[in-house]
């Protein structure tokens, strides 16, 4: 069966910054079955980029859900983090609507060295539904 590779991104509204998850999520995944994505962020002046492993993608879509359905806002920090900590995303809210995404990305390459490269998304709560539903599509 051949799957085409699909593509889940955000764009920030208050500057050129995006993040972009590249990749074929299968369906059904259960217990440890696992499945790779390629991430990149691009928040000036950084790019980076890493590839991800995840075993419950699925908790992607359930941490965007709940972003939009709480779109008035929240207190504190929603967080989600890959199963590697490869990728992880904290939101932030504040009065007028606006969502902080911040992105971490880190990679550790045996033998030689561990990075790390972060970045600030803003969104409008008005795009939290799209989103969620592009989430919904590419994680399962």
């Amino acid at each position: 069966m051949n799957m085409e590779a699909a593509v889940f991104e955000i764009r920030s509204t208050d500057d050129d910054g995006k993040l972009t998850i590249v990749g074929t999520v299968p369906r059904g995944l259960t217990g440890y079955d696992g499945c790779h994505f390629d991430v990149s962020l691009v928040s000036t002046p950084l790019s980076a980029s890493v590839r991800v492993y995840e075993i419950q993608p699925q908790n992607w879509s359930a941490f965007f859900q709940d972003l939009a359905a709480n779109w008035k806002g929240w207190s504190g920090e929603k967080k989600m983090e890959s199963l590697e900590g490869h990728l992880a995303v904290s939101a932030t809210s504040d009065a007028l609507g606006h969502i902080s995404l911040r992105v971490k990305l880190r990679d550790i390459i045996p033998g030689t060295a561990d990075w790390r490269a972060e970045g600030s998304l803003i969104v409008e709560a008005g795009q939290l539904e799209r989103l969620a539903g592009d989430a919904r599509k590419f994680f399962g």
